[in-house]
């Protein structure tokens, strides 16, 4: 029986988080159309949903707020009220409420959030003088649905299981197990040299294999549902910054891992706080410049040679590459002397670094954009910037499909396996003995004619196995730059399964993770754009 009360409950917590984001979605297009249709029947329904789950798990006083924000709703419905501005941000006030008011549900806590009465309160003064206590109210009637429709929602029901994110991860973790004993078997058995049992562990490990690729699809999340959290974000800071700000979103159905959807919040937020405080125009400079009062940040997401792409885009000001300049010279970030060499959009990535002449409530402290680069390339990811003066920004995001996945290109320092991500690898060559001296003294190799930066990843990883007479190079790219990596022995290309570090490895940076090889070896994955930062590359 509490088995059963505690899935009620997730799944009313699950439901909720669901129903919530549909208000809100509503709400905000309800603010810039505010009419009594599509829009106004997702919010009914919505608070109808939250109020019906609410009973069955016992949570009162979420039932009764909903049920008092519901018959409200239902006065506007039967145009006894008018849809009002002001009655939207009433609105959007008691969706933050229901939301404060289910998180002290899951919680347990028996104090009220704040605000609690004073909104009830509000809600009976918006309502029709024939109601006269919210505690009275009757039950309002539900929307309208024909045959057809319940059909078609009875039938989706059907097709949709709700799981716990930390279940599935659990599973996936299993599959991952599976693939590694999976490749650990067929190797076995291919060194016993029996072609009956290797052809039979062959074919168990291929559909290992198809169980790993479905079991990572579990892991996709759409961009969509990430990009819907920020129209609240740009509706508010629109609203307490003065400006006149539209979210355009394109791409929603495109489909990134879940880990990555949740990591990607935060930058997000940093871009689209820079790009209302920094790029965006007040209406009255707008006007004068002969741009629409109303400013746009557009969000697009897509699939890309094997990659997501996300674009963060607004048609404001852009960057004046003169004052970053002066800005970073003036903050000691670089030289004057400096300057010329400089592309002057790479420095806003800079810790420290901001144009801000005084720190604000979005922006301003110089913290933030340094962060967003650091997280972007934590995941495995890069981040391009464009800008026009007069024109606007546009910040391109570049990421793997999945963090639990990586392509890479094998290589032994000593006797350890080191993997490389393949996105970043251009070439390998072959590194004579007589290259050797010129490798360790001067850093740099002559590669076809071309000074070539060159790390002895045998020097830097220290491994017990001396060096080999035969060596190599693995030429790899990194923001425009190729630099070069020595290594003893090179194994080729791998798609391999990503583990987190043990604590061992915790402070070890240049280290991102770690793979099990079908021998049960564990290969290191290097986190190159780490790597070259701390040794200058």
């Amino acid at each position: 029986m509490i088995d059963e009360l505690a899935e009620i409950r997730e799944a009313f917590a699950l439901e909720s988080v669901e129903m919530l984001a549909e208000m809100e979605t509503a709400l905000l297009s309800l603010e810039t159309t505010p009419a009594v249709g599509d829009d106004f029947n997702r919010l009914f329904r919505a608070v109808h949903t939250v109020k019906g789950s609410a009973s069955i798990v016992a949570a009162d006083q979420v039932e009764s707020f909903c049920h008092a924000l519901e018959h409200l709703l239902v006065q506007v419905r039967e145009h006894t009220l008018p849809l009002t501005k002001d009655l939207l941000s009433l609105c959007l006030q008691c969706h933050d409420h229901i939301k404060g008011l289910i998180a002290a549900f899951e919680a347990s806590e028996t104090q009220l959030p704040p605000r609690h009465e004073q909104l009830l309160t509000l809600i009976t003064q918006w309502q029709a003088p024939a109601v006269i206590e919210t505690a009275a109210l009757p039950e309002p009637a539900p929307l309208p649905q024909t045959d057809e429709a319940s059909t078609e929602e009875s039938a989706a029901a059907q097709k949709v299981v709700r799981v716990d994110a930390q279940k599935l991860d659990q599973l996936i973790n299993l599959v991952v197990e599976l693939v590694t004993a999976s490749s650990e078997l067929e190797s076995h058995v291919k060194r016993i040299g029996d072609s009956a049992s290797f052809e039979s562990a062959s074919a168990v490990s291929l559909l290992v294999k198809k169980i790993q690729e479905r079991a990572m699809v579990f892991r996709m999340v759409p961009v969509g549902d990430l990009f819907r959290r920020f129209q609240r974000l740009v509706h508010d800071l629109s609203a307490s910054s003065g400006k006149k700000i539209q979210l355009l979103t394109a791409g929603a159905e495109t489909e990134l891992d879940k880990v990555m959807a949740e990591r990607l919040r935060e930058p997000l937020v940093h871009l689209i706080r820079n790009a209302i405080d920094h790029g965006i125009e007040p209406p009255s400079e707008r006007l004068t410049l002969g741009k629409s009062a109303v400013g746009t940040i557009r969000m697009n997401a897509f699939q890309e040679a094997g990659s997501i792409v996300i674009e963060i885009r607004d048609d404001g000001r852009g960057i004046s590459r003169e004052r970053v300049l002066h800005k970073a010279v003036e903050r000691g970030l670089i030289r004057p002397l400096e300057a010329a060499e400089r592309d002057p959009l790479t420095l806003i990535f800079e810790p420290g670094f901001s144009t801000m002449e005084e720190a604000t409530l979005l922006s301003g402290r110089g913290v933030g954009m340094d962060v967003v680069k650091r997280t972007i390339e934590e995941l495995r990811g890069k981040i391009d910037l464009t800008s026009i003066e007069g024109q606007g920004t546009c910040f391109q995001l570049r990421l793997p499909l999945s963090l639990a996945l990586i392509d890479g290109f094998m290589v032994m320092v000593g006797s350890d396996y080191f993997i490389l991500p393949m996105e970043l690898v251009d070439e390998t060559i072959d590194l004579p003995p007589a290259t050797e001296h010129e490798l360790q003294q001067r850093g740099y190799l002559k590669i076809r004619g071309e000074a070539l930066p060159c790390l002895d990843l045998n020097t830097i990883l220290q491994p017990d196995s001396p060096k080999k007479q035969s060596r190599f190079v693995v030429v790899v790219r990194q923001e425009g730059r190729r630099v070069g990596l020595a290594v003893d022995r090179l194994m080729g290309e791998v798609k391999t399964v990503i583990k987190p570090l043990g604590r061992i490895y915790r402070d070890a940076r240049i280290i991102s993770g770690a793979t099990i090889l079908g021998d049960g070896t564990i290969a290191l994955i290097l986190d190159l754009p780490e790597l070259l930062r701390i040794q200058g590359g």
